[in-house]
């Protein structure tokens, strides 16, 4: 099984490109499409078929924890670029993906492709199957603890290992993820948010201080530990929304390949046209 991350998918077709994206739209539509085609046709003998995983807005963890990724919101309503306009372009080649493409698709509202991902690898590991995830996404390294699972960063160019999926996913909770809004277990809530504040540094002293028994831990760092593992162990997704991923997991793609020829014909995509064979899925 192939899991691909489809914003860093979306991202990496259009960052190069950011400056001109209104004017380059079928260019970049052709990237993403380009981008799952070859991870489909390179890995699909080896790990089957491909499921394309996408985020959707209104994610479950802003709705808990209020300061998750609002600083990437703030640098977008900043920024010069009409992320508006590029976010209808990603949500239009979305919609067509999980309409017109012989993928099984999985859009969860209020879920992240982080959420579809991790639910499936943690009830399909115990399968023959091997998968893949195809993201530079360092959340998914705490989904190795399964043999059966490696990951490739499309960003990078390179696999993503860890020796230690519990431990990474251990150090994780304890450091937080400055990227995504979520503080170290010795700092408050907003304090990433927060002009002119700083995080309480995790020192060595305090780091093996949390190797000890978590009861004995100050109740505040106890609390800020439970904060931190909803937002980052992926099993820690709500059971409503698993149920929503489950069903849709379950269910047969909407496309086909006809269904995806006519689209890319429509579109003038005369090279992934002549390499439409390379779309076409392996189980």
């Amino acid at each position: 099984m192939i899991l691909l991350d489809f914003s860093s998918i979306a991202m990496s077709s259009i960052f190069p490109r950011i400056d001109d994206y209104d004017e380059d739209k079928d260019l970049i539509r052709h990237t993403m499409l380009n981008i799952i085609r070859k991870y489909n046709v390179d890995y699909r003998d080896k790990y089957g078929e491909t499921i394309v995983c996408f985020d959707a807005g209104n994610s479950w963890r802003r709705q808990k924890f209020a300061p998750y990724k609002a600083n990437r919101r703030k640098n977008r309503d900043n920024s010069m670029h009409d992320w508006n306009g590029i976010f209808n372009m990603v949500n239009q080649v979305r919609e067509d993906i999980i309409e017109l493409s012989p993928y099984r698709c999985i859009f969860v509202d209020g879920c992240e492709a982080d959420d579809a991902i991790g639910w499936i690898v943690h009830n399909q590991h115990d399968t023959d199957e091997h998968m893949l995830i195809v993201s530079p996404d360092n959340d998914f390294k705490q989904l190795q603890c399964y043999e059966n699972v490696v990951q490739y960063s499309n960003i990078q160019k390179k696999w993503i290992k860890c020796k230690d999926a519990e431990e990474e996913l251990w150090m994780k909770i304890v450091k937080g993820d400055t990227g995504d809004g979520v503080p170290n277990i010795l700092s408050d809530d907003e304090v990433l948010i927060t002009e002119g504040a700083r995080q309480t540094p995790v020192t060595q002293k305090q780091l093996k201080m949390l190797q000890e028994d978590p009861n004995t831990w100050p109740t505040r760092i106890q609390k800020n530990w439970l904060r931190n593992k909803d937002l980052i162990d992926l099993q820690m997704t709500p059971p409503e929304y698993k149920t929503q991923i489950e069903e849709q997991f379950n269910q047969e793609p909407k496309g086909n390949i006809q269904l995806w020829m006519n689209y890319l014909m429509k579109h003038k995509m005369k090279l992934l046209l002549e390499s439409l064979d390379d779309f076409e899925i392996r189980y």
